[in-house]
């Protein structure tokens, strides 16, 4: 019986949270940082190390929007 009344808590916790603001948003800046990170650090490794570290920090920007856009809901 406390499993039944541990999951309905837990659907009712669900039900009042808001949606995720701008998932599909969200959802690219992700991606592009993590394009972003795996490409310079290739490029960091592989060429030049000031070029992979200006990549990296390109995605950086990237992920610091999509932080944000989560933590102030926009």
């Amino acid at each position: 019986m406390d499993e039944i009344e541990e999951m309905r808590s837990r659907h009712q916790l669900r039900e009042h949270q808001k949606p995720i603001p701008h998932p599909r948003l969200r959802f690219f800046l992700n991606v592009a940082f993590l394009i972003a990170a795996v490409v310079g650090l290739i490029w960091y490794f592989v060429a030049d190390h000031q070029t992979g570290t200006i990549i990296v920090l390109v995605g950086m920007v990237f992920k610091f929007i999509e932080l944000v856009i989560r933590i102030f809901k926009l």
